[in-house]
């Protein structure tokens, strides 16, 4: 198995108005919007997620060529997961949480799900 990192979500107090301010940066564009919830911008060839939700400050986002085949082996090395599970925007995905309390997001390459 094989883990890249993809992107960062940032938990934000406004996801609309962030939406305004990441998406002047050169470059952006704003993939998905549910406004006051949810946002996903390209960055170059990473994304930025933007969520409500002030849990923690940020989580990291993590690629897997195949999520429940990586969902299987983290839990035979003694990873606590949450999922695999869908998403209300669709993705499917599995979480899990560092000693720290920081949240690492597994998903499989987009268009794969």
């Amino acid at each position: 198995m094989t883990i890249s990192l993809v992107g960062l979500t940032l938990h934000v107090a406004d996801v609309d108005r962030s939406v305004e301010f990441y998406r002047r940066l050169p470059g952006a564009a704003v993939l998905f919007h549910l406004p006051g919830r949810f946002a996903m911008l390209r960055l170059g060839a990473g994304r930025l997620g933007l969520l409500a939700d002030r849990k923690r400050p940020f989580h990291v986002e993590l690629e897997v060529s195949d999520l429940e085949t990586a969902a299987a082996e983290l839990r035979s090395l003694g990873f606590e997961l949450d999922g695999p599970a869908r998403r209300a925007w669709g993705e499917e995905d599995v979480l899990l949480t560092d000693p720290d309390g920081n949240l690492l997001e597994l998903a499989a390459p987009r268009g794969q799900e």
